[in-house]
């Protein structure tokens, strides 16, 4: 199979606007109770929830997604996952600021893992307030096979190689709980379809998994505000990656670790058995 690249598929620019209102905030606030940085007058990782993808039903994938070949290329590829990003943040969002998002996608990669043949996909965010620059991220998302007949070995394989936490001196932050009516607040705040995070038929017999999947802009929402919470400031850059699926029903257990010159920590995100789910960087 050929690889998809630029010199076949015409990138597509997408450009959206929405706006911080107060019923976005309380809600966003209300779904992450207690587990928000208070320092800030808007909830810091509330631009997961602006400018989603809006299309009708007949424009979405069996996945609940928009179909590929919309604003994203025609990948062969069924399956996505959220693999990770990095977050620059230039300013912090006001109430009622109205926001212009663009959004492009800048890099295609076809690789090989230990799953089979993986597509990633690079996507830049921009977020602007009056012309100025308030956040921009880059989004990664990885794009598998359909791969029905396997996927409870994938799934298997997926936890069974997932990393622990490291024996280095952590900080243990929280313990939130993960729940279905948690995530299908999380899914209405971002507006998203994805069926892996509340059709547990679709999630177990179509993706393979053990059950609903927790999202990964939940799970870097809360390492981003616990990161902030512990340096008692809002870090400039934070990069995410996702390495196993948290599943609804798991603890989600947060950790810090602090390097020596404190300019920079680590911060995980793991079930109770201290599998790692999500791991970021986060830099002043």
């Amino acid at each position: 199979m050929a690889d998809i690249t630029f010199s076949d598929w015409t990138a597509q620019k997408r450009e959206c606007t929405d706006q911080v209102a107060q019923r976005l905030i309380e809600q966003f606030k209300i779904t992450f109770d207690g587990q928000l940085y208070e320092n800030v007058a808007t909830p810091l990782g509330i631009h997961w929830c602006l400018g989603p993808e809006v299309e009708s039903s007949e424009n979405l994938g069996l996945d609940g997604h928009t179909k590929l070949g919309f604003t994203l290329p025609p990948l062969p590829y069924p399956r996505r996952m959220w693999a990770g990003g990095e977050i620059q943040i230039f300013d912090l969002f006001k109430l009622n600021d109205d926001i212009k998002k663009i959004s492009l996608v800048t890099d295609i990669q076809h690789k090989t893992g230990s799953s089979g043949p993986l597509y990633f996909l690079t996507i830049t965010h921009d977020f602007y307030s009056n012309q100025t620059k308030i956040l921009t991220e880059t989004q990664r998302l990885v794009f598998k096979e359909d791969q029905n007949s396997t996927s409870d070995k994938i799934a298997d394989k997926q936890i069974k190689s997932a990393s622990t936490l490291p024996n280095q001196v952590v900080i243990h932050k929280a313990i939130y709980r993960t729940d279905p009516v948690l995530l299908f607040r999380y899914s209405a705040l971002t507006f998203n379809g994805h069926r892996i995070h509340y059709d547990v038929n679709h999630a177990t017999k179509i993706e393979g998994q053990p059950g609903i999947v927790v999202h990964g802009p939940m799970q870097a929402t809360w390492l981003l505000n616990a990161a902030a919470s512990h340096l008692g400031k809002v870090p400039k850059r934070f990069m995410y990656r996702n390495f196993s699926p948290l599943i609804a029903g798991e603890e989600a257990h947060l950790w810090v670790e602090e390097t020596p010159d404190k300019n920079e920590l680590i911060v995980y995100c793991c079930n109770e058995n201290r599998k790692i789910t999500m791991q970021a960087e986060v830099y002043l």
